[in-house]
């Protein structure tokens, strides 16, 4: 091979100068603060912000200092667990990309070669390259032969063949035989490259630098910007009622500067008990928690909100290559001079055949045998040689090769002479056929069915021994065993699969049918006539759709951009940098943990383990977190509105705090964790994987959930009110102080048995229960810390020790709400 002195000392200098240094602009680190102020951005954190400021305005009369705090901390504590959950996942994430070892590529510099840090690499870098070698930048092929397995970029599994070509290079194209691009990855063969791009200016680069836009918002913060303002309605009117009733009831003789800040106080205390303030913890805390449970399922989660994207997720863009297919090369048949066609159990259908085919792949290969296996080589050698070496058991050939001729794209074939005088070939079928000794129909024959191969995305290897045909080695890109059933799960839950795939046509068509996405009625493009749609007639065409083929990287991004248009929750799968802007752009990316730092940085979960299950599983996280979310929802508006019909009732016959904001504070703060915390520990149930994905804009709270919940809040209202009121009550209890006591308690299982109501759907309030451990173990303590505040409470919380026979009597009227809710569901058949 010619010598290359390379660049002098003083040349590399002024190359860094002029074209700069072969890194990639990192991408900007959002500090704590930056994430704490954005997590405040969230809907119902406004409203809770805005009641804060109205607190903080009557604080020097009302002297409510509890209530204020308790708002705030409310406030904190949710913005701090989820800013600490986002930051513990970027620092895992960092320490996953840590776990790629720095490059080191060897280069000639003043005559001599040295092995440099590929960030040291400069334009006009005369790079030597072997097999197994990462090439670091980009540049054109001075001397040489390699091949190249280029599927970071462009997603082919196939390796492309590299060598010295006249032709310049206008422009970036993956199939130029003498461009060579940063990231990809040297499979066989020896060359010597120039540098002619380094960082940003690569392919690689410019991919990497295309993924600056803003992601889409959640589903999830759609939802609940239409949730605050609904809310927030509700809140406000059932303030002003509250203060119109309150001022009647008191405006006899006129109403003073002392009653108008009372009615303030009461808007106030209105409005945060409308709120759902427990909400944003409850999502943080469930989030968090689903989080640490998808990690241990292999599932890295960077966005606390992908979890609950996952679940809205109405298409999904996937890949081929390392998504569908395992993304390495496996012999799937045999086919033998006599048209039988062996697809497993080779050695011993072969039998003393097969140590012929054997000796004639590992003879005839540029592979290696070691202990850890064959190495050197491109993927083709070793793959053949370890399936030569299992026809012949592990027992290597005692064979002198005495010449070879390898590869190149040239001859489409390989040779090898041994010193007892045989020649071994292997190649291209259409090359090798012809000089087989077979008459006319049997080489037609063989054709026929190599051809059909072809078609049915395999790769078909001749091999002879000089004239004598030994046969054809069948090799593809062998699909995931899980594919087939994770793809049937993703349709069952409605979920619409595209394979996007560079491709060509009749792979991507076999390799689809084969794992399920493409059905009968499925259509197929290819990128050339993808382009030819306007973005109005592929949007027509989009539920139709199943198959992109020979696809570029804007043509995912565009998929993507399309599919958006239409509301759908949209979910991208990959693992080259190649896939990176459409995982960024898409509401969910999913990138494999085995890919490139550019496609793990771009999207929004890493599956660690390159299982295709896994997103079946983040979809199933993902709908048991709404249906949670849901459930807490029906929960806790249900007792807010008890509540506020409490505010709103109580001053029309005098009583202006029936519960005090010691007691609310205890219900809001105490409650929503603990309920949330019970409420998420929901176990994924199938039942939800098929249901169809929830719609973008579709309300949080169904009408369903809205005759729950006024069914649950009128009945509430109406026995806490009973409560209060009846003469009977105040005779059973007596002492005044006893019957706040009492009503407090009361208040309190009510709230406990409104959770069983909201968590099961059906007759059978039980159902379930137990697979929800945390469920049990928190109401249950709820139950006991409550007897604790009777007892224990004092001043504190205005309550005094009672007979264990008023806790009793508390307790069998806060059953009540369970027949009730029974009752309803049997009336309405829900």
């Amino acid at each position: 091979m010619q010598e290359f002195y390379g660049l002098t000392p003083h040349e590399v200098e002024q190359a860094r100068a002029d074209y700069g240094s072969n890194t990639l602009t990192p991408p900007k680190k959002r500090s704590f603060w930056q994430i704490f102020i954005g997590n405040l951005g969230d809907p119902i954190m406004k409203i809770l912000m805005i009641v804060t400021g109205i607190n903080l305005a009557c604080l020097f009369y009302t002297h409510n200092f509890l209530e204020t705090f308790g708002i705030v901390m409310s406030i904190v504590i949710a913005v701090t667990v989820s800013t600490l959950s986002e930051l513990g996942s970027e620092s895992a994430f960092q320490k996953l990309e840590k776990m790629s070892a720095q490059i080191q590529s060897r280069v000639k510099r003043a005559g001599k070669t040295l092995l440099v840090p590929a960030t040291e690499i400069v334009v006009g870098e005369i790079v030597l390259l072997s097999s197994g070698d990462k090439i670091p930048a980009d540049g054109v092929m001075l001397a040489g032969e390699i091949s190249v397995d280029q599927s970071v970029l462009n997603g082919e599994s196939l390796e492309c063949h590299k060598r010295v070509s006249a032709t310049p290079a206008q422009t970036a194209d993956f199939m130029a035989p003498n461009q060579l691009f940063a990231g990809t990855v040297v499979t066989g063969g020896t060359g010597v490259m120039q540098v002619t791009a380094v960082g940003g200016q690569t392919v690689y680069g410019k991919i990497a630098a295309g993924l600056t836009e803003n992601p889409p918002t959640s589903p999830l913060k759609v939802k609940l910007s239409k949730l605050a303002n609904l809310v927030s309605i509700i809140g406000y009117v059932g303030a002003a009622i509250a203060a119109v009733t309150y001022l009647i009831s008191v405006g006899g003789g006129g109403i003073t500067f002392h009653e108008v800040l009372t009615a303030v106080t009461l808007v106030v205390s209105v409005v945060v008990m409308a709120v759902p303030d427990g909400l944003p913890m409850m999502i943080t805390v469930v989030l968090s928690s689903n989080m640490r449970a998808m990690m241990r399922d292999q599932l890295l989660v960077r966005k606390l909100s992908a979890v609950e994207t996952a679940g809205s997720l109405n298409i999904l863009f996937t890949d081929k290559t390392g998504t569908i297919t395992q993304g390495k090369l496996s012999v799937c048949g045999v086919l033998l001079p006599n048209g039988q066609y062996v697809t497993s159990d080779f050695r011993s259908t072969l039998g003393g055949f097969g140590k012929i085919l054997g000796t004639a792949l590992v003879v005839n290969n540029e592979a290696e045998p070691t202990a850890q296996g064959f190495i050197g080589g491109n993927i083709t050698d070793r793959v053949l040689a370890q399936f030569g070496s299992e026809l012949l058991g592990g027992v290597m050939p005692k064979v002198t090769k005495q010449q070879t001729q390898p590869f190149s794209s040239a001859t489409k074939y390989m040779a090898t002479t041994t010193s007892e005088g045989d020649t071994y070939y292997k190649g291209a079928t259409e090359v090798l056929l012809p000089h087989c000794h077979l008459d006319v129909l049997e080489r037609a024959r063989l054709m026929q069915k190599v051809t059909q191969l072809n078609q049915q995305a395999m790769r078909v290897i001749c091999v002879t021994q000089g004239e004598v045909l030994l046969g054809f080695i069948v090799i593809r890109d062998t699909v995931r065993p899980e594919a087939c059933a994770s793809i049937q799960t993703l349709h069952d839950a409605k979920i619409q699969v595209v394979l996007v795939t560079g491709d060509a046509r009749d792979t991507a068509v076999t390799i689809a049918r084969e794992v399920g996405i493409l059905e009968h009625d499925g259509l197929v493009l290819t990128s050339d006539e993808l382009n030819r749609l306007d973005d109005q007639a592929l949007a027509h065409l989009l539920p139709k759709l199943r198959v992109v083929a020979r696809a570029y990287p804007q043509d995912k991004s565009r998929l993507v951009r399309v599919a958006q248009s239409l509301n759908l929750v949209v979910g991208m799968t990959g693992d080259g940098v190649n896939d990176a802007p459409a995982l960024k752009r898409a509401e969910l990316g999913f990138a494999m943990g085995s890919g490139t730092e550019v496609a793990k940085a771009a999207g929004d979960i890493v599956i660690m383990d390159d299982n295709i299950h896994s997103i079946t599983k983040a979809v199933s996280f993902g709908r048991t977190l709404f249906e949670s979310i849901r459930k807490f929802l029906v929960f806790k508006l249900t007792i807010n509105f008890i509540a506020m019909a409490i505010c709103i009732l109580a001053p029309l016959f005098g009583m202006i705090a029936p519960i005090t904001v010691i007691q609310m504070l205890w219900i809001n703060l105490v409650m929503d964790t603990l309920a949330g915390l019970a409420f998420g520990g929901e176990k994924p149930s199938p039942v939800y994987m098929r249901q169809p994905p929830k719609r973008r804009d579709e309300s949080l709270i169904t009408p369903a959930m809205w005759g729950k919940i006024i069914w649950g809040s009128v009945f509430g209202s109406l026995i806490c009110m009973w409560f209060l009121l009846s003469p009977r009550v105040q005779n059973i209890v007596g002492n005044q102080q006893v019957f706040v006591t009492v009503f407090f308690t009361f208040f309190m299982f009510l709230n406990v048995c409104n959770a069983f109501n909201a968590r099961a759907n059906g007759i059978n309030l039980l159902r379930g229960l137990f697979k929800n451990k945390a469920f049990v173990i928190i109401m249950s303590a709820i139950i006991v810390s409550q007897f604790f505040i009777v007892f224990y409470g004092g001043g504190i919380f205005r309550t005094v020790p009672v007979d264990w026979g008023y806790i009793i009597f508390a307790g069998v009227l806060a059953l009540s709400m369970l027949p009730a809710e029974m009752f309803r569901r049997a009336l309405f058949n829900c």
